[in-house]
């Protein structure tokens, strides 16, 4: 047969032989084992190269179909397994250099004219050629072509990104390939300055473009998913630095970068070259960028912004030492120029720069100057000797350019300046006072990354000068430029939330006597520039309120004085005090009072100085205040005056007790002028009030004749005051500031400014005022509930907020009154949404909860009852609630209900979320009994005309409610209205009237929340009754009958019309929670033989209804339709009812004695055995079906162990074994994925089945484990059984087994732990097994370790874990989760096999070590962002890292050996990463206890083997170590016995 097809070759040659044939006889011959040819495979690859060569070199003719064809036969063959392994046999086979050529050109061909065909053919035969070692030869041994395929691919890919089309992902496989065959081919490159050469005249270009388009957030547009998108673009990115780096910055190129970039008389012994060999890099690099051909030019400017930060960082990477920082800093300056923010010059314009551009090249700009910090090539003091401030200069050129031209709106121009000060702050300080005015007295700034960058750079100015304690000095440019010149309307808040929070900050670390010395500026400035020309003039006006804000803010938060002040400091405090009493506020007040005017709207002036005014007077009083309560050496003007309270008059408007030298007649000239104005002022008037009513609370005694009729007016103004302006609906945040309150944050303050000062106000507040009070908390609350404050409004106070956190707080039931007139007006609320559909229905019970007429208040104090409101008598309001209770019963037998539509559920679902909102256990009994009043009312008298979903929300949160009223602590207030059968049952009568219009909704988890709830609810119910212990069997009796009565459709269930399985689902609840609650009862009547002889009947009565309705609702369950959900915990309950009713009986004396001389066993006293074994049987059945429902598992897993610790129910089909078999089957499908959430109901049942099964089934249970745990389980792909028996395992780890049980599981153990170890190294292997199987087996491993102390006698079965430690990775997304697993496993050997671990030293620090370094890895500073969200994981893993160092200290000596070598590791990682302060903290302090056991000589060894840098880490750490712990150990250690 090989005779037959041995011509092959000549006719592939012949002309004669059509080119279809030639191809098909290609094809066969490459297949065909038949076929003889000599070096076959070499002949077909020649004959394939040859002719593509030979027809694109225009020596051979084919059709454009053959050429395809030829394209498909190189590609079959270059990816055919046959020539893998012709390859691996070590057959040499080669490919033509020509047709690598022909490749290049086909790519150059599709980059020109944007169109091949057979582009991915193309690039499939690429791949097959770079991914083979043989083939890729004639790219790798030809290094021209190979940079020319690079230069193709990244033009084409940079081609694919700026069109429209779907990017090919394989064109970007294709990339890495080549860059990684390049990176190879570039290493064995000898000169330098040719590969230099090549790369940035054929590859720099298009590699920066494309690294460009992936930085920017250019999508992959391919069908890949996103984790492979961004996995290809990181990749190419990582590749593009690494070829730059290689190529452009060489160490063999440090020397022509020398000659270019360093001055002569800098340089120095450095060798000059001639001039024609001189290679200039940086003028390369620039013209490079400057070519408007590497891109399009509307992004040009992009992409030299964002690749000239990458160059200085890849030149930084190559060059950065000590000697050479000059040389980066020259580096820098060049690279700057190629940026077009460098030709600006001065405040000219000429060559004007789009948004765009200026925020491209702030962005690169910003990047550089933290390449410069971070890296150090800045040193002031060198700089300044050695080079005559070259740099310096650099960057206060830079400073200017900044300043000059500002840019507020854009985050990175604030940045660049926040990183000249963190290069030293003299950079700007020339500039100071503009950049001041620039960056924040003139800047306005509304997007919160801008307000963000603003707060970051001013900071940095407060910080630095507080630091130099140079404060006052910035403060006074800030002062001047706030007096410069300025139209009305750019007049900006001086002091926003950010800028404010950074000043009072520093204001803590300063010393008094600047902060004086500030106070001293801002009050020079005020009486000399602003106060003379302040009359008519608005712009001045509009300073004084710019500095009466700084005034105010450093008074504010300085520290306060206290009896420790040095006395210098206290008299000079009072001197400035005295001094804005005297010479600011006093002139400003008589300046306001001589304004007369008679327009409706004052003048911008005359507002303006009585925001001032009034600001200053406040921030007078609080801080005069305050340093006489804590400095016994500072004496108040006030004491001075000599003031009391009984020379203050009973007007309201009298200040003089706490400001002197005011008079009340122009006080209420100033304020009735001030009055239209809803700002400052009126705020500020209204603290002035509360300050009064503070000062008088702290001066005379409670109750006390005139103070307590000043205080009820002052409450009643400071209330009034705001009423006219506060709705409660629209208002702005407010910062907190009574300096930058408007008209639209003044309803925000006001509302704030009462709240807050509840406990002051209370007990002065007239019933209406605070019914007015109430009313608005509750407006304020449902206006707002659909408002959501943005990010940057999360610091911001708002009415929401306010009255979210009164609602919530202790605070609230303490205030009676307060509370119920709340509570009535959310009765009213919810009697106003039912009105308008609720009219036909007389005495509606809702509205007389909140009649006007009654005092709905259990004990109101006696200042708050007065003459016009109800007397109080509580048995009105009693009388009035039994008369709704009435009412509701009423209703309900009636069956009249309210019909209520989406839009009032809705509402009234806003109200309940408030109630369930308030601390429904401080409810005092009148207000409980109207909170269940209105609950019972809502469910039971109302009709949802709307979605089934919503209707049952309604009801479920109406119930759950019912439920929380019934743990409260005056519970039983509610059975005084209500007889605990009659409320059971007009609930129940009202939800099998809303069953009937339930159609699907009862199947879906809304339904089963609406079970749970009302059957929580009647439990609770229930167990009260009980424990009320009042008429419980003429309640329960009642309520009985009524059940019984509701049988649904005793007979021919079938064919009835009417039959709902909604109403026997909700029937079996109510039957269920009786039967829970009467079974609790009477289990706790063990000592109480009469009570149980009389209530037992009622039990087995209960019993017996409870399984007739499960018998009917089983007939009603459609046949071969799984078991309702809710039928399971109802079978589970009654099981347990049964049960404990067979054993109650027998604890009665003489229950059946006459009957039966000897007592039957147990099993044949349960009165359903069968069926529920029956059940039994049809749970295993449905529980591998319904492994997607969570609730359905958790339900079946309780009964079956309910049932499974009776082993009277055991049976031959019945068995250990079985249930076994079940749970392992369940495991096996989806169910796996909700284990997590099952694990305390599995335990709970393994440990019933490990208890009562026999010994031989449990051996049985446990070959089934070890089968599943078998390797070749994953070679097989069938993972899912490991992970079921991993599980199962841990789970059987935490049963408590003994005698046989326990010697047959820990013979065993071997096997197990061999098993788990192998499992483990197979999924570490396996990038899809890691996430899912490395965690579980991890644990099992600690728990199996820490349960085997005593148990595990042969030490190697404890070391083969280490092989799992050491081969987890700890670089996955689940970080945290490998890592507690690894450390739990490493902790259990440490405390429970402590001779095993010392005996396996190595193995154990090495795998600690592997912790240590992934936490310094993954703690590490990252840029300015600190450490991110996961910061919570990290943190706590650096906590068990210090952990684990402080027990391997204390728990042997025997490591003192190995301490040196602890040091060591941790000290040479620490050098490589600059850690966050809080990761080094518990890492450090970790380290201190292992340093505890070196000896002086360890160190010594240690400072004398240790590399350079490592030894100046270990330096520092041993110098901290001596001063922060050893000091304090040896402290400890005098007091130690």
């Amino acid at each position: 047969m090989a005779a037959i097809y041995s011509g092959i070759h000549l006719k592939l040659k012949s002309p004669k032989t059509s080119w279809e044939d030639k191809l098909k006889l290609a094809q066969f011959a490459w297949i065909s084992h038949q076929c003889f040819l000599p070096n076959k495979e070499q002949v077909l690859l020649d004959w394939v190269s040859h002719t593509l060569v030979s027809f694109y070199n225009k020596k051979l003719e084919l059709p454009d179909e053959i050429t395809e064809k030829l394209w498909v036969y190189l590609d079959s063959i270059l990816h055919s397994r046959k020539l893998q392994g012709l390859f691996k046999d070590g057959k040499a086979i080669t490919l033509r250099f020509s047709i690598a050529q022909v490749i290049n050109e086909r790519l150059s061909i599709f980059y020109t004219q944007k169109k091949l065909k057979n582009l991915s053919t193309l690039l499939s035969c690429c791949s097959g050629i770079l991914s083979s070692s043989p083939l890729s030869i004639v790219y790798t041994t030809k290094f021209e072509l190979l940079v020319d395929l690079l230069s193709k691919l990244s033009n084409i890919a940079c081609q694919q990104f700026l069109s429209e089309d779907i990017v090919s992902s394989q064109l970007f496989e294709v990339l890495l390939l080549t860059f990684g065959q390049y990176l190879l081919a570039q290493k064995q490159q000898a000169n330098a300055n040719r590969v230099f050469g090549q790369v940035t005249k054929r590859l720099f270009q298009p590699c920066l473009l494309l690294r460009h388009l992936l930085t920017t957030g250019v999508q992959l547009r391919t069908n890949d998913d996103g984790h492979t998108q961004q996995h290809l673009g990181r990749e190419i990115r990582n590749h593009v630095e690494a070829l730059l780096r290689v190529a452009v910055f060489p160490p063999e190129l440090l020397q022509s970068y020398t000659e270019e970039l360093v001055p002569e008389k800098d340089s120095h012994n450095i060798k000059k070259g001639g001039l024609k060999h001189l290679l200039l890099p940086v003028n390369t690099i620039q013209s490079t960028l400057a070519d408007p051909n590497i891109c399009q030019p509307t992004i040009h400017g992009k992409v030299v912004a964002n690749s000239v930060p990458l160059l200085f960082k890849l030149f930084l990477e190559s060059y950065n030492k000590t000697e050479n920082h000059l040389l980066c800093f020259h580096m820098l300056t060049k690279l700057f120029q190629c940026l077009k923010i460098s030709h600006l010059q001065g405040d000219h314009w000429n060559n004007a720069l789009s948004s765009a551009e200026w925020s491209s090249d702030l962005l690169a700009m910003e990047q550089l100057l933290h390449l410069v910090l971070s890296s150090n090539i800045y040193n002031v003091a060198a700089d300044r000797i050695r080079h005559k401030e070259v740099q310096f200069h650099f960057y206060q050129q830079l400073a200017q350019l900044l300043v000059n031209h500002p840019h507020a709106a854009i985050p990175a121009w604030f940045r660049c300046l926040n990183a000249l000060i963190s290069l030293n702050h003299l950079i700007v300080e020339p500039d100071l006072d503009d950049l001041l005015a620039s960056a924040w007295i003139d800047a306005e700034v509304s997007e919160p990354r801008t307000k963000k960058a603003q707060e970051s750079l001013v900071g940095a100015l407060f910080h630095s000068y507080t630091k130099l304690r140079q404060f006052q000095k910035l403060f006074e440019e800030v002062l001047d430029v706030v007096c410069r010149p300025a139209a009305e309307e750019l007049r900006l808040p001086i002091l926003p939330a950010g800028i404010k929070n950074k000043l009072c900050e520093c204001l803590q670390d300063l010393p008094p006597s600047q902060i004086l010395d500030v106070i001293s500026l801002i009050l020079e400035k005020c009486r000399t520039v602003i106060i003379p020309d302040l009359r008519g003039d608005s712009d001045m006006a509009l300073k004084l309120h710019s500095m009466s804000t700084l005034l105010h803010s450093v008074l504010f938060h300085m520290t306060s004085l206290d009896d420790s002040t040095p006395l210098p400091i206290v008299r000079r405090t009072q001197s400035l005090l005295e001094t804005v009493q005297t010479e600011v506020i006093q002139v400003l007040f008589n300046l306001l009072k001589n304004v007369h005017t008679e327009k409706a709207k004052l003048e911008v002036w005359a507002e303006k100085v009585g925001d001032s005014l009034l600001l200053l007077a406040c921030t007078w009083v609080a801080t005069d205040t305050l340093f006489e309560l804590n400095c016994r050496h500072y004496i108040s003007p006030l004491a001075k005056a000599n003031f009391t309270l009984a020379d203050s008059t009973v007007d309201i408007l009298d200040f003089s007790t706490i400001l002197p030298g005011l008079d009340v007649k122009s006080w209420k000239k100033i304020t009735k002028l001030l009055s239209c104005v809803c700002s400052t002022s009126r705020y500020c008037t209204e603290w002035l009030m509360l300050q009064k009513m503070k000062n008088i609370l702290m001066h005379t005694a409670y109750n006390a004749e005139p103070s307590h009729e000043i205080l009820q007016h002052a409450s009643a103004f400071i209330l009034e005051s705001g009423q006219p302006f506060f709705s409660g609906e629209e208002a702005e945040p407010w910062d907190g500031s009574a300096g930058s309150i408007n008209c639209l944050s003044y309803p925000t303050a006001h509302w704030h400014l009462v709240v807050s000062n509840l406990p002051v106000l209370f007990p002065y507040l007239s019933l209406s005022n605070t019914q007015y009070v109430a009313g608005m908390l509750l407006k304020t609350l449902l206006v707002n509930k659909m408002q959501m404050s943005s990010d940057d409004e999360s610091s911001f106070i708002t009415i929401e907020k306010v009255s979210k956190d009164l609602l919530c707080s202790s605070l609230l039931p303490e205030m009676c009154v307060l509370h119920s007139s709340f509570f009535s007006h959310i009765i009213q609320h919810s009697a106003g949404v039912l009105l308008p559909v609720g009219q036909s229905i007389v005495n509606q019970p809702i509205q007389q909860l909140s009649a006007e007429n009654i005092p709905w208040c259990d004990s109101p104090p006696s200042s708050q009852i007065v003459s016009t409101g109800p007397s109080y008598d509580p048995s009105v309001c009693w009388a009035a609630m039994e008369k709704v209770a009435q009412n509701i019963l009423s209703l309900a037998k009636k069956r009249s209900f309210i019909n209520l539509e989406e839009d009032h559920i809705e509402r009234l679902l806003d109200l309940l979320e408030i109630i369930s909102a308030l601390h429904l256990d401080s409810l005092f009994p009148l207000d409980h009994t109207r909170c269940f009043l209105l609950l019972v009312s809502l469910a039971v008298n109302t009709r949802a005309a709307c979605s089934e979903t919503l209707s049952l929300k309604f009801l479920t949160t109406c119930f759950h409610l019912l439920a929380q009223l019934q743990t409260s602590r005056n519970a039983n207030s509610s059975f005084k209205v209500f007889y605990a059968s009659d409320v059971l049952e007009a609930i129940l009568t009202s939800m099998f009237a809303a069953c009937e219009t339930f159609s699907s909704i009862f199947k879906t988890s809304e339904w089963d929340e609406f079970l749970h709830s009302i059957q929580t609810f009647l439990e609770y119910y229930l167990q009260l009754m009980f424990e009320r212990r009042r008429s419980v069997k003429l309640n329960l009796e009642k309520f009985m009958s009524f059940l019984a009565t509701c049988q649904p459709y005793a007979t021919n269930i079938k064919h009835s019309k009417c039959w709902s399985p909604a109403a026997d689902q909700l029937l079996l609840v109510a039957l269920t929670a009786q039967c829970h609650t009467l079974t609790l009862h009477l289990q706790q009547q063990h000592g109480k033989p009469q009570v149980l002889e009389t209530r037992l009947n009622l039990l087995e009565q209960a019993i017996q209804q409870t399984m007739a309705t499960i018998v009917l609702c089983l007939q009603n369950n459609p046949r071969g339709q799984p078991l309702p959900v809710t039928f399971i915990p109802c079978i589970t309950t009654l099981l347990k009812a049964d049960s404990s009713y067979v054993h109650l009986v027998s604890l009665v004396p003489g229950e059946s004695e006459s009957e039966s001389p000897v007592k039957p066993d147990k099993a044949q006293k349960l009165s359903h055995s069968e069926l529920y074994k029956q059940f039994y049987v049809q749970i295993l059945k449905e529980l591998d079906l319904a492994s997607g429902n969570v609730q359905f598992l958790y339900s079946s897993l309780q009964f079956l162990t309910v049932f499974c610790s009776m082993p009277e129910m055991y049976s031959a089909q019945v068995t250990p074994v079985a249930v076994f078999h079940s749970i392992r089957k369940l495991l096996l499908g989806p169910g796996i994925q909700f284990i997590q959430d099952l694990e305390v109901q599995l335990t709970e049942l393994m440990t019933q089945l490990m208890e009562k099964c026999t010994t031989d089934n449990f051996c049985t249970i446990l070959r089934l484990l070890l089968e599943d745990l078998d390797i070749s389980n994953i070679w097989k792909q069938n993972s899912k059984a490991v992970l079921s028996a991993v599980t199962l395992i841990k789970v059987l780890l935490s049963c408590p087994v003994s005698g046989e049980k326990e010697k047959a599981f820990w013979f065993s153990s071997p096997q197990i732990i061999t098993a788990l170890v192998l499992q483990a190294k197979e999924a570490s292997q396996d990038a899809a097994l890691l996430p899912t199987l490395i965690v579980p087996v991890l644990e099992t491993v600690a728990i199996l370790l820490r349960r085997g102390e005593g148990m595990l006698s042969n030490p190697h079965h404890v070391t083969l874990v280490f092989s799992i430690l050491l081969t987890a990775p700890l670089d996955q997304r689940d970080y945290g989760s490998i890592f507690l697993g690894i450390h739990e496993v490493l902790f259990s050997i440490l405390q429970c096999h402590p001779k095993v671990m010392l005996k396996a030293a190595p193995s154990f620090l090495n795998s600690f070590h592997r912790l240590v370094v992934s936490v310094m890895h993954e703690g590490r500073q990252k840029g300015n962002r600190g450490i991110a969200d996961e910061s919570e994981v990290i943190l706590k893993c650096a906590h068990l890292v210090e952990r684990m160092y402080t027990y391997i200290a204390a728990k042997t000596e025997e490591f003192t050996v190995l301490s040196p070598f602890i040091v060591a590791q941790y000290v040479m990682e620490l050098q490589k990463v600059t850690l966050h302060p809080a990761i080094k903290k518990h890492l450090t302090e970790g380290i201190y206890h292992i340093l505890d056991l070196c000896l002086e000589r360890d160190i010594k060894f240690l400072n004398a083997t240790l590399p350079a840098g490592v030894r100046e880490v270990l330096k520092e750490l041993y110098r901290d170590y001596n001063h922060y712990h050893k000091s304090l150990k040896q402290g400890d250690e005098k007091y130690t016995a």
